[in-house]
């Protein structure tokens, strides 16, 4: 069943408009991050089923890529379908994880707001790179809350900034996204769970009901975003 906590991309129907555009994005995230990979070492914490991190040793064959998930369903997954003489997996918590070496990228996209202490995420990425490396991560940075019950913590552009800023990592380079809302079957009773927003809209309701004032920062972001959610993927370094 799909649900709105990862992506597995062979289970996205290829005849919905929706499924294929919330692949997309996250492919494009990927896409951007592979364009500035630096170093031997690539590490993609929170990897998930694997294509993403696939992407990424597809695109730098001359790189050694590890991708790491808690999920051992999603390792197993990733394992039988995205295989590549410079790809592994470990299945391990991003926030305890200890490679043997260190590593000269890290990329960790769409992570950060689903963990309930980003600041010392941010730390243990930090602690992981080597000298002069970089880290390549995302966040929404429209409110999330309401609609994700995966996510813990919302981000703007600067909240999201200042979890890098006491490692010596600051903003080089940056990349925005746009994904307009999904209606279809929004509040449908029983969900098919044909794509993944089915259902969504009544468990809107219901985080409103508990969190009234919340309503007040999504009509905000509305005002000014319209029916849109925005992602940051960011590149972060010491370097200039």
């Amino acid at each position: 069943m799909l649900t709105i906590e990862r992506i597995y991309p062979l289970q996205l129907d290829p005849q919905s408009p929706d499924d294929q555009d919330t692949l997309r994005i996250h492919l494009e995230r990927y896409g951007f991050a592979a364009q500035w990979l630096a170093g031997e070492r690539v590490l993609d914490m929170a990897c998930g089923c694997g294509y993403g991190t696939a992407l990424l040793a597809e695109a730098h064959p001359d790189k050694t890529v590890i991708g790491v998930d808690i999920d051992p369903a999603a390792i197993a997954y990733a394992q039988a379908h995205y295989r590549l003489p410079n790809l592994s997996y470990q299945c391990a918590d991003a926030q305890t994880f200890r490679p043997t070496s260190a590593f000269d990228t890290i990329v960790s996209l769409e992570t950060i707001e689903h963990l309930p202490r980003p600041r010392q995420l941010a730390a243990h990425c930090a602690s992981l790179l080597a000298e002069g490396g970089q880290i390549i991560a995302s966040v929404p940075i429209t409110p999330t809350l309401d609609g994700n019950p995966h996510h813990l913590h919302d981000f703007s552009k600067g909240t999201f900034f200042a979890l890098f800023g006491p490692h010596g990592l600051k903003p080089q380079r940056h990349f925005e996204q746009v994904q307009w809302w999904q209606f279809k079957g929004l509040f449908r009773s029983r969900p098919s769970k044909q794509h993944r927003s089915e259902g969504v809209g009544n468990a809107v309701l219901r985080y409103y009901r508990k969190h009234p004032f919340y309503l007040l920062l999504r009509l905000a972001s509305m005002l000014r975003y319209g029916f849109s959610n925005r992602y940051l993927t960011c590149v972060f370094s010491t370097r200039p």
